[in-house]
């Protein structure tokens, strides 16, 4: 069984099944190969989009802003807050992964809508760290 079999298997099945159920870690065992996959636990309204959607039909444009890497959130100083006004490419935080700093740009000016993270709270790749709402420059 080659790498691309067991991803094709098994791990977009174990993926999708860690959304559906709404787990926060999976792991299955069989011979050789060993998979475990987890995800940081999210709140669950935290979607800007879904919240403002429901209440009065389409909302602003969010952008919102992810982890490149897998590693632990570190907020310069002083943090960002929900609600701060931002410029476009402004470093709002990095995430330290291997003692290596990546930086957390804005790419667009805005206001800060939500703050999904803490300081030093552990991300994995593909994470939503923060939604910049683009209508409110």
């Amino acid at each position: 069984m080659t790498f691309d079999d067991v991803i094709e298997s098994r791990v977009r099945a174990l993926a999708e099944a860690l959304v559906r159920e709404g787990l926060e870690a999976v792991s299955i065992a069989d011979g050789e190969i060993e998979i475990e996959l987890s995800r940081s636990p999210s709140e669950p309204n935290a979607s800007p989009a879904s919240a403002t959607e429901d209440a009065a039909g389409p909302g602003p444009e969010y952008d919102v802003l992810t982890s490149d890497v897998v590693g632990r959130v570190r907020f310069l100083r002083p943090p960002v807050t929900a609600g701060s006004a931002i410029g476009a490419d402004r470093e709002l935080a990095f995430v330290e992964a291997l003692g290596i700093r990546n930086p957390v740009r804005s790419r667009v000016a805005g206001r800060v809508a939500v703050v999904y993270v803490e300081e030093g709270q552990a991300v994995d790749y593909g994470a939503p760290l923060f939604a910049i709402d683009r209508s409110r420059v």
